[in-house]
């Protein structure tokens, strides 16, 4: 099997970077130039490059201010559709945070950052690009790029990579312990080599790193860094 590479950058949006991001996660700014420079360089030969963007509506279940409380607080929400617990008979539930309001659909905070805006539109011209938004149902939350937390409502991305043939992903992106972590268990669960770079990425929870490599040790997810993938992939040609 030929391998062809992709690569996905999570959620590079202003409402995720500082300093005036409705979510900025700590440092996020810092990952823009090095994402630039793996979607500019000719060493990995991408056969695809994907950005995906929250896109929320103003309603979403995710916002705290729907709830009444303050942001970072955990809830308990039911299943969307209603579907029942088989061993108790009650609605399937889940735990997950509550966030400030962010990424609101065609709001300045949902832009990608513009200086990668132009460096993903300008790479388009030579190789496939598409932006894939997540989030856009108001009454559940999407961390990962695949798929709801639930996994009833899918997005193309998985679509858009098996009609490219892509046999490997390379994750980098925001944030770190959230949406690339649960995007990068997803990969590799609809059957794709996927490996993160840790040193493009940017955690929210800076003092939990042990408990998130845990979790991506236990999806089967290879994390490095860009030197040793670079190295990597010279000694591949």
């Amino acid at each position: 099997m030929t391998l062809k590479r992709a690569l996905v950058i999570i959620d590079l949006q202003e409402d995720f970077l500082p300093p005036d991001g409705a979510l900025a996660v700590p440092d996020g700014r810092a990952v823009v130039p090095l994402i630039k420079e793996l979607v500019e360089s000719q060493l990995y030969n991408w056969s695809a490059i994907i950005a995906t963007q929250d896109w929320h509506p103003q309603d979403h279940t995710s916002f705290a201010s729907q709830h009444n409380l303050p942001p970072f607080t955990k809830l308990e929400f039911s299943h969307p559709l209603g579907e029942l617990d088989p061993t108790t008979g009650n609605a399937k539930s889940q735990t997950n945070m509550v966030w400030p309001d962010h990424c609101v659909e065609n709001t300045p905070g949902s832009a990608l950052e513009a200086s990668f805006q132009s460096c993903f539109e300008l790479v388009g011209s030579k190789v496939p690009t598409t932006i894939i938004k997540k989030g856009y149902l108001s009454d559940r939350e999407y961390y990962s790029c695949f798929q709801d937390t639930w996994g009833i409502d899918h997005t193309g991305i998985e679509k858009y990579l098996q009609n490219h043939g892509i046999t490997e992903i390379v994750m980098v992106g925001l944030a770190y312990d959230f949406c690339v972590l649960n995007s990068a268990i997803d990969s590799v669960n609809a059957g794709f080599k996927t490996t993160v770079l840790k040193d493009c990425c940017r955690s929210v929870y800076v003092d939990k790193m042990e408990e998130t490599e845990g979790r991506y040790s236990k999806g089967n997810v290879v994390v490095t860094n860009t030197k040793e993938y670079e190295s990597k992939i010279r000694e591949l040609k």
